[in-house]
């Protein structure tokens, strides 16, 4: 098989990929639509009160948001078959199997910050933004506004849960050391205050309720670090 063949077979079969990865985003967002109600009157339940239209095609727009996250959601087995699908080819068996765990790893530690911040930390953080609304302070959010935030808080506790994979794959590729990071301690914490700054909404209290939960997650990855480093290595 010539290059150029090859090159053109490869770009046939990433349009192939792409074509079925939007297709299952369109359809399970279409669908998503269609319930969207009650997923909003999931959504709206730790905002603990009544949200505002403050346009005509402000609750639209919010449900259409609100319908699209759930899409993507939902047709993410089949988006991540699909990639593994046009990647896997051209990859060695070890290659095969270290991608996959890596990509199991980063999904349920995703996973696990979507739920902590859902479970755990959402309904305070809100209860929190409500009881500065005093004296001639009168709290109104918009629907818009609040599912921008509550997607944006999810997608951030998500991402920082990464914290444990990355420090591990750094520990294994020697860029960094277990007694390293354990000594830097200080510094660490600094780092972590300025990334919540930078990743989260312009207001102290979330920075600091995300820099919490970010310092206990780089302990526990002090801990897989050195499990890490004190693993026999294969040949």
């Amino acid at each position: 098989m010539t290059g150029d063949g090859s090159f053109w077979e490869h770009l046939e079969e990433l349009r192939k990929r792409l074509l079925i990865m939007i297709a299952a985003l369109v359809l399970t967002t279409a669908v998503a639509f269609v319930f969207s109600r009650s997923i909003m009157g999931v959504a709206t339940i730790p905002a603990g009160g009544t949200l505002l239209a403050l346009s005509p095609a402000e609750a639209v727009t919010a449900s259409l948001k609100l319908s699209l996250v759930a899409g993507a959601v939902v047709s993410s087995p089949v988006i991540l078959m699909q990639i593994w699908m046009f990647i896997a080819p051209g990859l060695y068996r070890n290659e095969r199997r270290a991608f996959l765990a890596a990509v199991a790893s980063c999904l349920l530690l995703f996973i696990a910050g979507a739920a902590f911040a859902w479970f755990v930390m959402l309904r305070p953080t809100l209860l929190l933004f409500r009881s500065f609304e005093t004296g001639v302070i009168h709290g109104s959010w918009s629907v818009s506004g609040y599912i921008s935030f509550m997607g944006m808080f999810l997608l951030v506790f998500g991402a920082a849960f990464q914290l444990p994979l990355a420090v591990m794959l750094l520990t294994k590729l020697g860029v960094v050391s277990p007694q390293t990071l354990g000594k830097a301690r200080k510094h660490v914490v600094i780092a972590l205050l300025v990334v919540s700054a930078l990743i989260t909404p312009p207001d102290p209290v979330t920075q600091v309720i995300l820099a919490l939960p970010l310092y206990l997650l780089f302990e526990l990855s002090l801990l897989l670090a050195v499990i890490a480093r004190r693993s026999p290595k294969k040949p």
